[in-house]
């Protein structure tokens, strides 16, 4: 059992409630008829009783009521039995996400051996939420948020135009949102990014984050 994965997995449910929630046998039901497949989607964070194929069989049911694909997140944690069944099931793979933690020591090596100039950002801070973003004759042009949950700082919506990239914005930012959140008690920064997203996973890496575990997504076809 990956702890790690579990306690990031459970302040993700915290963080990003979905409007309506099931708990069933183990497994998380969330139900949202927009947004992301976080949203919309089964988490089987937990220890089933059930048999894996009654238990799909039912949450199956359970969004084709509501009109809503049926789609599971799958983390490292879940048994690979499951997602096999799933796969057998029709159930294709989508959305491959590495989730990335840095501990409160580790960015200040990064910092000290990183680029030296680098645009400023503005903070903003509300409550347990830090907006950071950086302007250029008078347009925003890269942006991030962190949130402060328990003792670690989640970062999200890390963006940079594309014209503004590779100039040291994405790193401004995600240094200003860490350093704000260590300075205030986090001892860990933690976020996440798509597995195909090279650039990104390089950024991160670079101010010492180290991956945690993966989670992907299995989505019902037709």
């Amino acid at each position: 059992m990956n702890f790690a994965a579990l306690r990031y997995e459970e302040l993700s449910l915290n963080t990003f409630p979905s409007l309506h929630t099931q708990v069933y046998d183990g497994w998380i039901l969330r139900f949202r008829e927009d947004g992301d497949w976080h949203d919309r989607c089964v988490l089987p964070l937990y220890l089933s009783t059930r048999s894996y194929e009654d238990k799909i069989d039912f949450c199956e049911k359970k969004f084709a009521a509501r009109s809503l694909p049926c789609a599971f997140k799958m983390t490292s944690n879940v048994p690979s039995a499951l997602d096999q069944q799933l796969e057998q099931r029709g159930y294709a793979l989508m959305g491959k996400t590495r989730v990335l933690e840095c501990r409160a020591g580790g960015l200040t090596v990064h910092l000290e051996c990183g680029e030296k100039k680098q645009p400023k950002p503005d903070l903003r801070r509300k409550d347990n939420r830090i907006e950071a973003f950086i302007c250029e004759k008078g347009e925003i042009i890269a942006r991030g948020l962190g949130v402060f949950e328990e003792d670690t700082l989640g970062l999200y919506d890390i963006h940079v135009k594309r014209e503004h990239r590779r100039k040291g914005a994405g790193t401004a930012i995600c240094r200003a949102l860490m350093e704000e959140g260590f300075r205030n008690g986090a001892k860990s920064a933690h976020l996440q990014v798509l597995s195909s997203n090279l650039e990104a996973l390089s950024l991160y890496r670079s101010l010492g984050f180290q991956e945690i575990y993966l989670y992907w997504y299995r989505v019902k076809n037709g």
